[in-house]
């Protein structure tokens, strides 16, 4: 399915440049989880995205899509390589859980060209939880690790509102979306409970919807 996402949206790349009606983004993004998906999670998700949008013709409307991630824990800690049959030897290892979001994205905006020009936003895709486990310095002793866990389905719909700098060819976009997010499983640490000194991958599984509100802010550039 990622595959998927990444040729539609070079896709639509190729086709807008043609057209001369593309605009991209570079974004901050804050996932707020909702239900008992925010009960399993520690820390609010935070990440970065970009996506690519392309003006239908004489139309208020713009196709697109996004392509981001996030990380939700994050931790370094000595960990001692007694399984690796090397009592006394300590490797630094780096700690994240996080997740892929790839969507493709549709919006109307209230006006074809605007300094301040609200818009209404659907989006269809998924989201991916991975971790990982990496040594900070490289050795024989461990093998990094990257482990996917599950994906869910996330549409979503929201609203924003973009705002031109006068005769720049750049902006500020901000939104907001509401995420209906399918079960899944995924991977949360809790300091509180797990062992960091040892974390496994098995350690920390939950498995629930993935409900959330998403808050954006970017930087547009139109081309």
């Amino acid at each position: 399915m990622k595959t998927n996402i990444l040729l539609a949206l070079l896709c639509l790349l190729t086709i807008s440049v043609s057209y001369g009606q593309v605009s991209f983004s570079m974004n901050f993004n804050l996932a707020d989880p909702l239900q008992e998906y925010n009960e399993n999670l520690t820390k609010t998700p935070k990440g970065f995205s970009t996506d690519v949008a392309v003006r239908v013709k004489e139309t208020n409307f713009t196709l697109g899509g996004e392509l981001g991630v996030s990380m939700f824990y994050n931790d370094t800690h000595l960990r001692e390589m007694t399984e690796g049959g090397y009592p006394g030897t300590f490797i630094e290892i780096s700690e994240e859980d996080c997740f892929l979001n790839y969507h493709l994205v549709a919006r109307y905006h209230v006006f074809k060209e605007a300094m301040f020009n609200p818009y209404l936003e659907a989006r269809v895709g998924g989201t991916s939880f991975f971790s990982t486990q990496i040594a900070t310095e490289e050795t024989y002793l461990f093998e990094d690790i990257t482990q996917f866990h599950g994906t869910a389905f996330t549409p979503g719909i929201g609203g924003g509102l973009q705002i031109k700098f006068k005769d720049l060819p750049i902006g500020l976009d901000l939104a907001t979306t509401a995420n209906l997010g399918t079960f899944t499983h995924y991977r949360s640490i809790n300091p509180e409970v797990h062992d960091i000194s040892n974390l496994r991958m098995s350690d920390g599984q939950y498995e629930s919807s993935t409900h959330h509100l998403n808050y954006r802010i970017g930087i547009r550039f139109n081309l």
